[in-house]
Formats: structure tokens, sequence, C-alpha cells
């Protein structure tokens, strides 16, 4: 190469550079112009999450497009250090020192590994390819952008490749055969061709080669692939908090607004999430509603909040980008987040953004309004009279918490076991598990709603007062732990009350205690239980609370025959009854319990255990939808109930 060039390329190079920083900067001043926003602090666990999620993509590799990326960014990664290395050995280390890095044995190793990793890099590329125009996915754009993004990306590799070629059939080395697909391509195209015209080829692609990888480079900032340090950042920045608790407002009594109304009112983190989306649309896949046939489509949803700020319209309000009906077709499983390589924490917005219409217009879906009244007026959602909250123990002397009696376990029967007739089998099966095992344990005669799903629905109020009210009536007792038979309740005592004074209780799920009591040796003498049964995780103790193991322990101690469905554990399927869906009159919200039900009965399964009210509760009514006799619906409390000596 002659010396003009190669100064003019530097030159280029050196602008490029400067010109990818520029847009960064602007960036990253861009999304840090948002809102504050709290953050828990802690480096390690931040940066420890960014190796395993950023680097190694541990979410990412889940699917095979996902593996294809993966061989794509560590190519793309070993290809960047590479020519970086040729850099430092050439017009650094040669020039200022007299000495080379790349010679010898290492130089060899350094040829083969670049021709893995173009390989690898055009694989990933060729996959995406094949899975936007081939196998038509209807989640993954096929579009000219993509077209030229992924063919850009394409020509940079191959143009490498054939310069590779074209200076080893000039210069023919003994060592050709470290760079094999160079060499390939040198021995099938251009053997026989002149040095000259090789030379002159060589010139000529070398500048293509040169301007394209530069262009690439100064771009990366304005277009899809800005992703490439948003995605990162998001990582490192994501919520450390439990998953399971949403956004408080503090001093709710002083606040003046509430909620978001206007996009100028998200946080930079939610600029962040939004700016981090790679369009992959693993959310729209998992997504209850989507399946549901609703309005709500996660990645259309964090797509038009992300261009809305990228067309100028921080000022402009929420409502002319995402619609009411789209709000509330969440069901909060975070399905969405789970799935998410970026890590776009999509539900807690959704609430940010329903907390504006429930305590600023007083807009709620149909037939919710009535169920947020009966939890303000009598403490339940289904509007009973709260003296009748024990009826349920009717014949079972059932301890009633004393404030000088101390005791083992406080059980937290929850609403749906206290009023619901199906599910309070669940609330005398824990009873008798409780009675079995042992230990000293009571009920609050105070114990009212929490009103998690009200937080969910924006109607942050009603929430937050309801937790005062049990946080005061829980303080009056003395127990070692709560237990908590509904994933809900768990969720909300566990995860959400202590963010409030005096809300720190240990609590446990009936999971994690008839587990640990089985473990224990107290509850000895568990009949085998002879039928086969398939598990439905619940969202909010699979997902959340990362609760997924300890029901098929207890399920394996009885020799079950588990059959497992192909959606399960923290990647399972929502029946369709959170964020509110479970009160709310839309015809639609039935759908995907259907759907679920079918996925459960398809293992062959003629018992199907589940650990959360609701679930028991939309899988009895799928069942009954589909006027199905052989299949069992039962919470895992029930089974181990009913096989106990």
């Amino acid at each position: 190469m002659p010396v003009s060039g190669q100064v003019l390329i530097y030159v280029l190079g050196i602008l490029s550079v400067l010109l990818c920083a520029w847009g960064i900067v602007k960036a990253v001043k861009f999304i840090r112009s948002g809102a504050a926003a709290q953050l828990k602090k802690d480096v390690p666990e931040r940066m420890r999450r960014l190796w395993t999620e950023g680097f190694v993509q541990k979410r990412i590799v889940r699917t095979p497009v996902g593996k294809a990326h993966f061989a794509l960014f560590w190519g793309f990664i070993f290809l960047f250090f590479g020519t970086s290395l040729a850099t430092i050995d050439w017009d650094i280390t040669r020039l200022l020192f007299g000495f080379r890095i790349l010679q010898g044995d290492f130089y060899l190793f350094y040829k083969l590994i670049l021709d893995f990793a173009g390989l690898a890099t055009l694989a990933g590329l060729g996959v995406a390819a094949w899975s936007r125009w081939i196998k038509k996915s209807v989640s993954l754009e096929a579009s000219p952008r993509f077209a030229m993004l992924i063919g850009s990306l394409a020509l940079i590799i191959i143009t490498g490749f054939f310069l590779e070629a074209l200076r080893l059939a000039a210069q023919k080395p003994a060592w050709a055969g470290w760079s094999f697909v160079g060499n390939f391509i040198a021995t099938t195209l251009f053997s026989g061709v002149s040095a000259e015209k090789l030379e002159t080829a060589h010139l000529i692609l070398w500048w293509i080669h040169g301007i394209g990888s530069l262009a690439f480079i100064a771009s990366i900032p304005l277009n899809f692939f800005s992703h490439m340090f948003k995605t990162p950042w998001n990582i490192f920045e994501q919520k450390l908090e439990p998953m399971g608790a949403a956004p408080k407002i503090d001093n709710i009594e002083e606040q003046e607004t509430f909620g978001i109304s206007q996009m100028k009112q998200f946080t930079w983190k939610d600029r962040l999430d939004f700016a981090s989306c790679t369009e992959c649309a693993r959310c729209s896949a998992v997504c209850p509603a989507v399946k549901m046939g609703t309005p709500l489509d996660p990645k259309n949803v964090v797509l038009k909040l992300q261009h809305a700020f990228a067309n100028g319209g921080e000022n402009e309000p929420t409502e002319k980008f995402i619609s009411e009906d789209e709000l509330w077709a969440c069901t909060t499983c975070g399905a969405c987040t789970n799935a998410c390589p970026s890590r776009i924490n999509l539900p807690d917005a959704i609430v940010k953004m329903r907390t504006h219409y429930a305590l600023e217009e007083g807009k709620f879906p149909p037939g919710v309004a009535k169920t947020l009244q009966n939890i303000a007026s009598v403490g339940n959602p289904w509007g009973m009279d709260p003296d009748s909250r024990l009826d349920w123990a009717e014949g079972l002397d059932l301890p009633i918490m004393d404030p000088d009696r101390p005791v083992d376990i406080l059980y937290w029967v929850g609403c749906s076991a206290s009023f619901d007739k199906r599910s309070q089998k669940i609330a005398r099966s824990m009873v008798k598990i409780l009675k079995a095992s042992g230990l000293s344990f009571g009920v609050m005669a105070e114990e009212r709603c929490h009103a998690d799903f009200a937080r969910r629905l924006g109607e942050e109020y009603l929430f937050q007062t309801a937790a005062a009210e049990n946080i005061a009536n829980l303080s009056q007792y003395k127990f070692g732990k709560i237990l908590c038979a509904c994933p809900h309740c768990f969720n909300t005592l566990e995860n959400e009350y202590p963010e409030f004074e005096g809300g720190k209780f240990e609590v446990i799920s009936h999971v994690e205690l008839i587990r640990n009591l089985i473990r224990d040796g107290k509850l000895p003498n568990l009949s085998e239980n002879d039928i086969a049964t398939t598990y439905q995780d619940p969202c909010y103790l699979s997902r959340y609370n990362g609760l997924s193991s300890e029901p098929r322990e207890i399920l394996a101690s009885m020799k079950t025959d588990m059959r497992e469905p192909q959606f399960c554990k923290e990647n399972t399927n929502c029946c369709g009854a959170g964020g509110g869906q479970f009160w709310s009159d839309g015809s639609k919200t039935q759908r995907v319990n259907v759907i679920r039900f079918n996925e459960l009965k398809d293992t062959g399964a003629k018992q199907l255990a589940t650990a959360c009210p609701f679930c028991l509760s939309m899988m009895e009514s799928a069942k009954a939808k589909e006027k199905d006799e052989t299949i069992q619906v039962k919470d895992i409390a029930e089974v181990v109930a009913e096989h106990l000596a």
C-alpha cells in the first residue's frame, strides 16, 4: 500500500471514531436528560450481570437465532481485537520499539482464529437473513432497512476474506494454510492470475473494505447497531430490586401528579430501556396479551416510545402514542422482561402509565372499579362481609392469633382462600398440613386484602392504605414466619411491604414450607401419587420469585410421574389472571387460560397441579370451557394433604 493511502486511511479512521464518539455522547446526554431514577447501587452485582447477560449472553442463547447472535457477537469481537492488534503491531511496536507482536507461531494462531471469527460472524448474519426472508418469522422485520444493515456487515467480512485471498495468491507464503478461508479462495479463484492484476485488485478492494468499515463505525450511534452500546448499558443499569416489586410513590399524600402522562416524565432509565430495544420480538412471542388478541404488543409499545423520543416527542402526552386499551391489557406476568435480552422492564413502565389514569382521571378497565370499591369498603374484592372471612374454617378448630401467644407460623390465608368456594379447599388443606407438621400456627382475624392487583392497575393510594393497615395489624403479633399459599400475597408481603415502615417480615411460600417439612421428616409416610401429574408454574412464584424447584421436589417425594410442559419454570406461560385481568369484564382475557390448559393437558397428565388460587380458578374455568373430564385440577397443597398418612 502506498504511504499516502495509509496516511489517508488513518485520517479517515480518526474522523470515523470521532464521529462515532460524538454520536454516542449525544445519545447518552439525551437519555440522561430524563427524570431522575433511583437505582440500587451494587456495582459487583451489576458487573456480574453484565458479564453473564451481556457477554456470555445467557438469555440470548435460549433460541436458535440467539445462538447465531452469540456467534456473530463473539466473531465480531475477535475481528475487532484482531484488527486492533494488527494496527498496534504495525504502527506502534514496529515503528516505535522495533519489534513485532505478530510473528512466529503466535501469528499463525492469530490468522487461524481470525478466519474462524469471520466465518462465525458470517454464519450469524446468514441465520439472521434466513430467519427474516426465508423462514419469514412473523416476529422479525424483513425490510430493506435490515437488508442494508445485515448486508453491510456481510460485505465488510467478505471483502476482508477476499483481501486476504488476494495477498496470499500474490505472495504464496508457506503458512498460507493457516488462513484457510483466504487460502481456499486464493487457490480456487486466483490461481494463475498475474501479480500485477492481483495487486491492482487488492488496492481497489482494500479501499472498499476500509471505507466500508470506517463508515460502519461512524454510523453506529445513528442506526439499529446503536444497541451495541445501549444494550450493555441497560443490562448494567437493570433493576436490582425484586422483579415483583412495583414502583412505589413516596409521600403519596403530598404529590400533585401521579404516574406518567407526559413523555418528559419518564426517567432516564425508562428512556434507556426504550432505546436499547433490539427489535427481536421475544417479548411479543411470550406475551399473553398478544395470544389473547388484545391491542397490546410489547415490542410495538417499546418501539413507539423509542420513536417518539427519537423524533422530538418528549413534550407530548403519552396517550398520543400508547392507548388505554394497550395499557389495560397487560397481565404484569413479567414474561416480556424475562425474555428480553436487553432487560427492558416494560411492566413497571405500564404500571406507571396506568397510575395516571387511575389516580388522576379515575379510569379503569370495565368491571374493575366495583372490585376496587369492595377492597376499600369491606377489605376484599368479592365484596363479602368481612365477618365471614373465617367461615371456610368451620369444624377445623382453627387457632386465632393472640398477641400473648407466640407461634411459629402466621398463616396469611388471602382473600381467594377465604371467600372463593373452590380456593377454600387450599386453606383447609394447609391447615391439615400445618397440624400434621407439629408447628404452632394461627391466622389473623384482622386480615384484609393487600390490594396487590389495585397497585398493578395504578391504584397506588388504595394499595398503600391497605399496606399500612395490614402492617399495623401484623405488628401486634409474635411469629416466626408469615406463610402465604397465594403467590400474589407472597410477592406483596415479601417484596413490597419492606418498602414501608415496619413492613419487613420473614415470609415463606407454601411450596417452600411443604418442601422443607418433607425434607426435614416432619410429614412422614406420604403415600405415593400414582397419577401422572403436570404442574402450572405461577408467574408470581416462578418468574418473579424463582420458586420453581420446590413444587417439583414435593411431587418427586411422592414418586409422582411428572409430565413437564414445554413452557415451564421461569419460562412458564401465564394463565391470564394477573394485573387485574381476573376482575376485568374483557372477553378476550379468557382465551389464554384455555391455551395454557391445553398445553398442560397435552403432556398426557391426568392431574394438573398448581400453587396459586388464581391459576387454579383459571384452569378450572378452561377445563369447563373445554368440557374436559379427563384431568383433575388441584393446588399442590391439596395433593399433599390427600397423601398424608
